[in-house]
């Protein structure tokens, strides 16, 4: 009987040890996907930027364009 209960904590025990891990990996993911988002949205507005720098005056245009998509990607990394 002492052996039966002892099985029987253990996996109780096993079980929500393998819960807790599981829901810490889903978190985890969850922040990498919203990072990743998150960042890719930095890229496509950088690349917007710069598309509309016109051809006179372009340096300063793309030096904003930079500045804008390393404020947005410390904001990522903030989230």
């Amino acid at each position: 009987m002492k052996l039966l209960i002892g099985v029987v904590l253990v996996l109780v025990t096993a079980m929500a040890a393998n819960a807790t891990a599981g829901d810490l990996f889903s978190k985890k993911a969850r922040v990498a996907d919203a990072a990743d988002v998150c960042l890719a949205n930095c890229s496509s507005q950088d690349a917007a930027c710069r598309r509309v720098c016109p051809t006179t005056f372009n340096v300063p245009c793309l030096n904003s364009c930079d500045s804008q998509t390393q404020s947005c990607r410390q904001g990522c990394q903030r989230k």
